[in-house]
């Protein structure tokens, strides 16, 4: 591979071309199918935006690499999440796998305005505001959303 001179340039789009579908194949091992497209635009983007990454030698080995890395920092930041979550819902509970699978599937089963705002809270450790500028809602119904969360997560986990 040459060197390449900037995202957009023919270099670029053919190492995307080369590379992408095997990278995306390998990230969904990783992370599974919905992470994988992400993490691959998340290296491509980390080669092409630096300038003191985009004359690497191998850029095939590079991408694997930083692939791998991005999976690798993904998984440990889900667990430390998962067990922070845990230990804040369920603190009790002696089998965290199976408390792990309950709590999954309950805030999968929420609607979307309810599930978005209970990662926001409780993923994201944002306040009630904060979620409302970020969402373009007021505060009222962020807590009523919350509210509704909690009230149907406390009927599907009890």
């Amino acid at each position: 591979m040459g060197v390449m001179t900037g995202i957009g340039d023919s270099s670029s789009v053919d190492l995307w071309q080369t590379h992408a579908t095997e990278l995306v194949r390998y990230a969904t091992l990783l992370v599974g199918p919905s992470e994988a497209a992400d993490v691959v635009s998340f290296a491509f983007s980390k080669l092409l935006a630096s300038p003191d990454r985009t004359d690497v030698d191998n850029a095939r080995a590079f991408l694997f690499r930083i692939v791998t890395n991005t999976a690798l920092d993904q998984l440990r930041s889900d667990k430390r999440r998962q067990r922070r979550d845990l230990v804040a819902v369920l603190p009790e509970q002696t089998n965290q796998h199976e408390a792990l699978i309950d709590i999954r599937r309950a805030v999968a089963g929420l609607g979307l305005p309810e599930r978005v705002v209970v990662y926001f809270t409780y993923w994201e450790d944002l306040d009630a505001s904060a979620i409302a500028a970020m969402l373009g809602i007021n505060v009222g119904s962020v807590r009523r959303r919350l509210a509704r969360a909690r009230f149907q997560l406390r009927k599907v986990l009890e």
